[in-house]
This record gives C-alpha cells, structure tokens and sequence, in this order.
C-alpha cells in the first residue's frame, strides 16, 4: 500500500482567517455598509431635496402656515414614520431589493415592479433639474447677473426689469397693451427664452437646448461615477452630499434673518389660517408631500436598508432620518421665507405677488431675490450649487434604488456591474433628451406629475403597506426588529401598520383623483388631450402591474394547484420568513464552533 503525503489540519488562526475572507469575498456581491453612519447619511443624501427645501415652504404657505404644519404633522405620525420604518426594517431583514423581497410573498411582486417603474419615472428627469441649477450656477458668475437686464439678445420690447420709472413702465405698458400681449419680467425671459428656448407648447420639439444637453451628460456622468463601484464604496460622495446642503441652507438662514423685512416672509411662512383645515386641498397637499419628500414608495429604502448588516439599529437611523427630514423642511422655510420678506420689503410687493409655484419658484423668484442681494454673486451661487448637489444625491440614491432590485431579479448584471450600469446611465440620458428640447420643461411637467408622483406613488404605496402588513406580516416586521437589534416596539405598531398607514394613503388617493385636474401650462392654458392621455399612461405603468402580476400568478402559474391553494402559496399563509443575513451568521456562528471543538 502506497503512503500519501499527510496534508496537516489548518489552524484555528489559518481557518478563522479562511472563514473571514470567505465572508469578504461573498461581500461584493451585493456589498455593505462599512461606517457606523454609513447607511443614515445615505438616506439623508436620499431623502432630503428640493422637496424640502423649496417646495414644502411653497406649500406651508399656499395651505394656511400653521393649519398646514398641523395636517402634515398629523401625516407625518400616521404615514410617513411608520412606513419609512417598515421599508428600511423588511430590507435590512430580507437583505434583498424592492422586486426580490416579494418572494416571500408573490402574490404582491407586482408592487415590487410598481416601485421599479415609479423610480424610472423620477430618474428619467431628475438629471434636467440639475442641469437647469448647473446653467443658474454658471450663469451667476458675472458681475451683471444675465437675468438682471433687459438689453440682452433673446430679450424683447416687452421686457421689464421692474427698475424702471413710472413713466418708461407706463409706456412700455401701452404699448405692449396695443399688440394685445403683456410684459414680461426680465427674469421670466432668462428663464423661458434663455434657459428653456420655450416653444410654449408641448408639441412643439423646436431643437435642443445644447447647452442643458451637455450639462445633463455631464451630471450623468458624475451619477456613473459615483455608483460604478456601488454605493457602499462612494463614502465620500454620500457624506458630502449629505452634509454640504445643510452649511448652505444655514449660511442662507443666517443671512436671511439680517435682512430688513425678514419679520413679515416669517409671519407669511407661519400665519395661522384655523378656517383651512376643513379644506381638503390643504389636505392633499400635506399629504403627497409627506410621502414624496420621504422617499417611500420609490424602492430606495429599500435598497438602501439591504445593504445594512443584520444587527444594524436601523430602528434609530430612521427615526432619527425622519426627525432630520422635518427639521431640513421647516428650517428651510425660514431661510426662504426670510428672504422672500426682504424681496417683499424691497420691492414693496406682497409676498403672494413674488411666490410662484412648484419649479418656477426656485428658477424664477429666487434669481429675483438674489439680484438684490448683499455679495449677490456669492449667495446665487451657493444656492444653485445647494439645488444641484440635492439634486445629484437623490438621483444617485433612486438610481441605487432601481439597479439593486434589478441585481437581485438579474444577478448577472452584478458581474458586469460597471458595463450595465453605464448603459442604464445612457439610456436614461437618451430618455432625459426630450426634456431639453424647447419644449422639454413641459415634458418633464408630465413625467413629476403623472409618473413619479400623485396617483401612481400613492397606489403603489397603499398596496405596498398592505402586501407587508398582511402578506409577511405586521408582527413579523415587528419580530424582525427584535431578531436583530433586540428593539421590541409597542404592540399598537402593528395597528397603524394594519390600518392607520393603508387607509392614509388610500383616502388620498381618492383625494387626487375626486379633485383631478388636468395639467396646465404656465399662462394657465391647460395641456392638450393627447398630453394629459399619455400622462394617465405614464400612471397606469406603476398601477396595472400590480393587480396584472397578481392576475398572472394566480391563473398562469402552479396550475398543478387548485385556486385556493395558489392564493394561500401566493399570500404566504403557510411559510416562515427568515433573514438570509441571520442564516449566514448562524452558519459562520456554527463553523465557528466547530473550529474550537476540533482545536480541542
């Protein structure tokens, strides 16, 4: 009998080690959060964005001030807490996407599909928006702001600056009045006739815009860049992203409370209306916003959550993101409203005459503001730079977002993460180019209101909150929390989880649809038919999949299995649900355990 070479037993250093690179080399594969604020300043990057810190002071105003702070805190308690915490917990737990995580409960994977396509809906012109702040920030820098005057070529002989005398107004006036037009301030005509090259009309393509069409490309690129080796490894993006917004709003608060008439844009931001809250438009105002400015509904968090360790206190970085979202929101206000109370003071206008709704109020007043300004150069380009940076970590965050589900669904893509990713990033480059065409500001009107807001974000949520409270459970959300952070919440989560978060978001849903109204124009004209049709499309993408795949599932697949059975394999009803996370650490606990005894 031959003697084989005896092959010594490794070592409980040389296993541990195997053990450990082992785990190592598993970690790429969806990778981890390494920094113990890692994950909480991804979702600050995320979640905080020019909803907080231009739109929501809008709204605070629009609503009543004060009656409007009640009804949002009131939806911010029963919705946007609960659900920001259940989407961050079944990530972390599940360890999987927005698509994936429905395995544990397919009957509801169309809602997983739902979040995918409310994502490529926002990421498809998010990048537009940052451009518009990238061509305001560039074109700060002049000791004319471009914006200020109206002798500059695309300006016109109805153009006002608002300096002139009465007199020179007054004929300016009569004589636009005699075309049958009306004047134009010199800021309205940077933005429509400079910025946008506005053809006025959605059908009307009239050329691109080159100068947004290379500044979209490069935003994209800094995107690609920054997720190229995933999001876990961009540390330094995320946190600058993160934080840098928040010495911007600051230096913008400070020097907006010195301003002479900073008093009445505060007393206008805060005004107490008691008589609006039986308005339900200050309701559904209040509403949509909570739920978009957190970001629920998207499939981010999600994503964001599965790239936690299992025993990460995800419980306190939620709590303590939703604590920070509220607090950027009404901090902001006071630093816009305190300025446009100087513009109020300045130009002795009241300040519903200067405030101008959604997008138009950060590229059309704030220019204003800006030009009257101390150092005016040095605070217009701080505060563009504050939109493009808020913009660009939102759109790194839903890009993460979208291509983690779709890592988990195709995970060949995780092999060739740098190749796909650069072809999504062109793809939604290619998608984007519309909305820098002279007509493209409508165009991206179209995809905010109908595809990544309103209608289809509250559907898609409302079944998103039942699918995981009934289908894997509001007690094992709640038991899940426990399993890895030892964190044993009030057993009444579980109701507001059941009832209060679903019928929230149901009531307003039917809310935006009982008080619908069709897309207008910024003259008030509103779009054409065919517009608000192919907007209603965009919708119905995210909405039809759910009950579609719930109708696929139950009549195309398992047809070994009677009808009764598919619901129940469908909802779960049977199943357990455990951690892949939790799995691992049992196996690793175990090989541990077996080193030592075979030391021994």
């Amino acid at each position: 009998m031959g003697t084989s070479e005896h092959v010594p037993l490794p070592t409980d250093e040389a296993k541990a080690k195997e053990l450990e690179q082992s785990q190592h080399s598993e970690e790429p594969d969806r990778g981890q959060w390494t920094g113990k604020f890692d994950f909480l300043m991804s979702m600050v990057a995320y979640a905080v964005g020019l909803g907080n810190v231009w739109r929501f002071p809008y709204l605070c105003y629009k609503n009543g001030g004060g009656s409007f702070l009640v009804v949002y805190m009131i939806f911010f308690c029963l919705a946007a807490v609960p659900i920001f915490l259940m989407e961050v917990t079944v990530g972390q737990y599940l360890q999987k996407g927005a698509m994936e995580m429905w395995l544990m409960c397919p009957l509801f994977r169309g809602v997983g599909i739902g979040n995918v396509v409310i994502a490529f809906m926002c990421i498809a012109y998010f990048c537009v928006i940052v451009a518009w702040a990238m061509f305001y920030m560039i074109s700060s820098i002049a000791w004319v702001f471009p914006w200020e005057t109206c002798n500059n070529y695309w300006n016109d002989a109805t153009c006002v600056t608002g300096k002139e005398n009465f007199t020179e107004l007054a004929r300016i006036k009569a004589l636009v009045a005699s075309a049958g037009g009306h004047t134009q301030t010199s800021v309205e005509q940077f933005w429509e006739k400079r910025v946008l090259h506005d053809t006025g009309d959605i059908s009307e393509f009239g050329g691109i815009q080159w100068e947004l069409f290379f500044i979209m490309a490069a935003a994209w690129l800094i995107v690609y860049f920054a997720l190229w080796k995933g999001i876990t490894q961009a540390r330094k993006f995320v946190y600058f992203c993160a934080l840098f917004p928040y010495v911007l709003i600051f230096i913008l608060l400070i020097r907006g409370l010195t301003l002479e008439g900073a008093g009445t844009g505060i007393y206008f931001y805060l005004k107490p209306n008691a008589t609006r809250l039986l308005d339900t438009a200050v309701w559904k105002d209040a509403g949509t916003q909570v739920f978009y400015s957190y970001g629920v509904g998207f499939g981010a968090l999600i994503a964001l959550g599965s790239h936690n360790k299992f025993n990460h206190n995800c419980f306190k970085d939620a709590i303590t993101m939703c604590f920070i979202n509220g607090c950027t929101s009404i901090t902001a206000g006071f630093a816009v409203f305190s300025i446009l109370g100087y513009m109020s003071h300045v130009a002795q206008k009241d300040i519903s005459e200067i405030v101008k709704p959604g997008v138009g109020l950060a590229f059309l007043a704030y220019p204003e503001v800006a030009s009257n300004l101390p150092m005016k150069q040095v605070f217009a380009v701080l505060f563009f730079l504050m939109i493009t940076i808020l913009g660009l970590d939102s759109q790194v965050c839903m890009m993460e977002g979208l291509f983690t589900a779709l890592e988990d669904a195709f995970p060949i893509l995780r092999k060739y993460k740098k190749q796909s990713l650069g072809i999504f990033c062109l793809f939604f480059f290619c998608i984007g180019i519309p909305m820098v065409t002279h007509s493209g500001s409508h165009w991206l009107t179209l995809f905010d209101a109908y595809g990544a807001s309103g209608y289809a974000l509250l559907f898609v949520v409302f079944f998103e909150v039942v699918g995981l409270a009934y289908g894997f459970g509001a007690h094992n959300i709640r038991k899940a929390l426990h399993e890895m952070i030892g964190v044993t919440l009030p057993k009444g989560i579980e109701y507001v989880w059941k009832f209060c978060a679903p019928a929230t978001s149901l009531v307003l849903f039917v809310f935006c649809v009982v008080y619908y109204h069709p897309v207008k124009y910024p003259d008030g004209k509103d779009f054409p038919f065919w517009a608000n049709a192919f907007g209603w499309f965009l919708s119905s993408c995210s909405m039809v999949v759910i009950p579609g795949y719930a109708i696929y599932y139950l009549f195309f697949t398992n047809k070994h299995l009677t009808l009764k059975e598919r619901v129940r394999k469908g909802l779960n009803l049977d199943g357990s649900f455990e951690s892949p996370a939790k799995k691992n650490l049992v196996n690793n606990a175990e090989e541990l355990k077996f080193i030592e005894s075979s030391s021994q």
